[in-house]
């Protein structure tokens, strides 16, 4: 059958739906090229003294390797890492039939495969705990960097809580669970996708999303996607436990076989004899709850996030279709209640609890398949090309995983051993410089930033935090009268953020600091200086300070025609009555376009 776009139920990454007035306007600004940052003397870089051994653990041992978007970092065998690889590669490409994704520019993800000596722990946030669930896999991200850990040590995991009544019967052992490492990756994958949204998606419609990813069964020629397994399927090896243990029951009931750990199962197993979670639970779990960081096992609002996607968009004969796609659009303005749902599904929360148990018992949906013509289908991914890991690389993204992580003594182990080691790589730098500001080290920071700069690293953050710290320097001693900056120091800040921008990921702050600085000039931008802060407002165009301060310096440059639509765009989306009365009062110091002449206006005769 025809596979429909995903799309139809939420925006694809970073899309903001904005007026076609406003876009047809941003677009103007898409040739714009920036300043190169020009060299300068050699920097002398920092000491760091060792005064503990523990700061200088013993070297270790990973590979290392590059796909498209991703650096990989693994202590895994090359053949597991390899096979991994390959398949995660055919999966991307399965994944752009069914759900296809722009490729938004963003820097390279991090993916570490821990695959012995226990590493995967040292990884995971405090606060990532459950009673319910189990944790195979990682995903860590803010706004500029993101990195997917993988657990490839563990075969199984422990979970807490189980019903073990049945076990016996079904040769299963559910104190333990299976784990799928390709799965893990796949649905860490899809969080990353949907991790890049502006606004980003709510956590019960990315996780239901990712299981339903998690799940399609995909070769070089086909994919089925949104297809279930039947809810009394078991493994091989638990069907051979339970058969054996039926013959033995009448002489040893007491002590029957082991059982094999369980998978993860499809919604219609995992959640047939347990309690629903109340849907205003269910909407309101955030992406940092527990539910929501782990999802195996006995996690029943995961599994329900699952049943009430696929029963949104794949089952009843489509009834809740066009009533989901309302509720997502709803939720993008305000926050979920039963009121909302009942405008858009004409029922209450109780009510499509019961029509979700009804689903669980029969699944009553459609599923989608895609299968190539003869003689095409995927093309087999290139072997993998692994290498010996440098001391700086392995410094460099375990380090910076620590810092996504939220464990920034182990964040800073790693990249001062590497640097101490006598690391020089520029990235190395840039990441040990943006760690030494983020701890207020400003002195260290910024000799490595400006060493990482100088060597033409490829890091935004780098470069806005060295602006940041060159913009601290003029506030505090302005080079021009009534302190204003010299032209001096607004170059030594624009020159780095305009480098900033040329790299990917955009970051909002860039173009802030761009604003803040020229608010503080003693010249005035010029027009193609405004119209970089325009191209700002473009990509981000929910900041709203932002857009203020273009909109005012649009019309300081007499380029009213750009600020007027700018001001009407933020009279549509400001979120409350204060932030209006801003720009209404701007509004009102512009004066009134152009009316439209008699000529234009008149419709050629015969119409």
């Amino acid at each position: 059958m025809t596979l429909a776009p995903l799309s139809t139920f939420f925006g694809a990454p970073r899309i903001i739906r904005c007026s076609a007035g406003l876009l047809a306007l941003l677009a103007v600004t898409g040739a714009l090229t920036a300043q190169e940052v020009p060299t300068g003397p050699v920097v002398e870089l920092p000491k760091f003294v060792v005064t503990d051994s523990r700061e200088l653990p013993a070297p270790e041992s990973w590979r290392y390797a590059e796909i498209p978007g991703f650096e990989i970092l693994t202590n895994a065998s090359d053949r597991n890492t390899r096979q991994l690889i390959r398949d995660f590669t055919l999966f991307k490409q399965a994944l752009g039939y069914v759900f296809p994704v722009p490729t938004a520019a963003s820097a390279p993800t991090s993916l570490i495969l821990c695959g012995g000596g226990g590493k995967f722990d040292a990884f995971v946030p405090a606060r990532k705990s459950s009673t319910e669930g189990g944790l195979a896999s990682l995903f860590l991200n803010n706004r500029e960097q993101s990195a997917i850990v993988i657990d490839y040590q563990a075969s199984t995991l422990d979970l807490v809580g189980s019903d073990t009544s049945s076990d016996a019967a079904t040769g299963t052992d559910s104190n333990q669970i299976t784990v799928d490492h390709n799965k893990q990756l796949y649905r860490e994958y899809v969080h990353y996708l949907l991790g890049r949204s502006e606004p980003r998606p709510p956590a019960w419609l990315e996780e239901g999303m990712a299981q339903i990813i998690m799940a399609m069964k995909f070769d070089k020629t086909s994919i089925y996607f949104g297809k279930l397994a039947d809810q009394n399927e078991v493994s091989a090896a638990a069907a051979q436990i339970a058969a054996l243990n039926a013959m033995t029951a009448a002489d040893d009931p007491d002590n029957p076989v082991a059982g094999a750990p369980v998978e993860d199962l499809d919604f219609n197993a995992a959640l047939k004899t347990k309690a629903l979670v109340p849907l205003q639970e269910m909407f309101t779990v955030t992406h940092d709850s527990p539910a929501a960081l782990n999802p195996l096992g006995n996690n029943r609002w995961a599994k329900q996030c699952y049943a009430f996607v696929h029963m949104c968009i794949y089952g009843q004969n489509g009834r809740y279709q066009k009533p989901f796609a309302q509720f997502l659009a709803r939720l993008s303005k305000e926050p979920p209640s039963e009121a909302l749902f009942k405008e858009c599904f004409k029922m209450s929360y109780k009510d499509m609890l019961d029509e979700i148990r009804g689903y669980l018992n029969v699944t009553n949906y459609k599923s989608q398949e895609f299968h190539a013509k003869k003689g095409q289908g995927f093309e087999e991914p290139p072997p993998l090309v692994l290498r010996d890991a440098t001391q700086a690389e392995i410094g460099r993204i375990k380090g910076e995983a620590f810092m996504l992580a939220d464990h920034p003594d182990a964040a800073r182990t790693e990249l001062t051993a590497a640097y101490i080691r006598g690391e020089r790589d520029p990235r190395l730098l840039a990441a040990l410089g943006i760690f030494q500001h983020a701890a207020g080290d400003d002195d260290r920071a910024r000799k490595l930033l400006e060493a990482a700069t100088l060597a033409k690293v490829v890091r935004p953050v780098a470069y806005l935090d060295l602006a940041q710290l060159r913009y601290a320097d003029a506030l505090a001693k302005p080079g021009a009268t009534e302190g204003s900056f010299s032209a001096t120091q607004v170059s030594a800040v624009l020159d780095l953020l305009l480098a900033a921008r040329r790299q990917a990921p955009p970051l909002a702050r860039v173009y802030e600091l761009m604003a803040d600085t020229w608010a503080h000039s003693a010249a005035k931008p010029k027009r193609d200086d405004v119209l970089v802060l325009v191209e700002g407002v473009r990509i981000f165009p929910t900041h709203l300070r932002l857009l203020y301060e273009t909109a005012v310096f649009c019309m300081d440059a007499g380029m009213n025609d750009v600020a007027g639509p700018l001001v009407d765009y933020a009279l549509k989306v400001a979120p409350d009555a204060k932030v209006k009365a801003t720009f209404e009062k701007l509004k009102a110091e512009l004066p009134p376009a152009p009316a439209a002449s008699p000529a234009a206006s008149t419709k050629p005769a015969g119409r």
